[in-house]
């Protein structure tokens, strides 16, 4: 297999490159957040933590770690540096030795629990951006650390993560497919990211079409109502980005009236209404 990053291609991060240490717009946004990625590197490194509470140290500092991942993975393409794809690949390596040890969550929930959140709600945002880190650096490790990485991480997720709340129609569910489907392409798993688009039954029932279909008014309006619509646009945005560019027959931009590219400006009209 050959590994590729899922969001950002070797063109898209050379032109990006260009930007690097000007006083653009763009310059200052990646000096930011070189700033910011060096510094948890620097402060925090390499540390996986097992449960707390919702909102706890564990918790934040599991979402920390993959907000950093996600972030470290596309300096390392920005920037050709070697110790951004290291700090993937450790913290990733660590995660590996740890997370089948872990049980589930103690702290019961009406969403069902995880092994490093109080809900696996919280793990599926998890795995979306650790994978999209994964792809990033996935062509520098060795055969026997993808293995690692990939059997004891990545697809007791899959298998955990398809079997709650995957075809719900609801953010949970958004986050769910857009995880899974991101996951099983970093991994050439291609299965689970038709699966993600048309559901576990491809019957129109479940999946990402389901949810943008039934979730989203044709004017944009999000039906859970403005807190969920911001926390919902994330996913939606990233994984229709993905299914742009790895499944361009879908042509999901344009699907349902342009709904995606709807709810976005029914966002920020609700964000700011003058």
């Amino acid at each position: 297999m050959s590994y590729q990053p899922l969001l950002l291609n070797f063109k898209e991060a050379a032109q990006l490159r260009q930007s690097l240490n000007t006083e653009t717009l763009l310059g200052k946004a990646l000096s930011r957040d070189i700033a910011q990625t060096d510094n948890y590197m620097a402060t925090v490194g390499i540390e996986v933590p097992g449960h707390g509470e919702g909102g706890g140290y564990e918790h934040n500092r599991h979402k920390q770690n993959y907000t950093y991942m996600n972030l470290a993975g596309r300096m390392f393409l920005i920037t050709k540096e070697q110790k951004y794809a290291d700090f993937v690949t450790e913290l990733l390596e660590v995660y590996a030795d740890k997370y089948l040890t872990f049980d589930y969550h103690v702290q019961k929930n009406t969403n069902p629990t995880g092994r490093l959140f109080h809900q696996i709600l919280n793990e599926h945002c998890w795995l979306m951006f650790s994978s999209l880190a994964y792809s990033c650096v996935a062509s520098t490790l060795t055969q026997e650390q993808r293995d690692n990485i990939e059997s004891r991480i990545f697809e007791p997720m899959l298998e955990m993560f398809t079997a709650h709340d995957f075809d719900r129609i609801h953010n949970h569910g958004i986050w769910a497919v857009a995880a899974v489907g991101i996951c099983g392409l970093a991994l050439g798993k291609r299965e689970y990211l038709e699966m993600s688009v048309y559901g576990i039954d491809r019957n129109d029932t479940g999946g990402f079409l389901a949810q943008i279909s039934q979730l989203f008014a044709p004017s944009g309006y999000y039906m859970e109502g403005p807190y969920y619509h911001r926390y919902a646009i994330r996913p939606t945005c990233v994984f229709a980005e993905v299914i742009h560019r790895h499944m361009p027959e879908v042509d999901i931009y344009n699907y349902k009236g342009g709904v995606i590219g709807n709810t976005v400006q029914a966002m920020l009209a609700t964000a700011y209404p003058n």
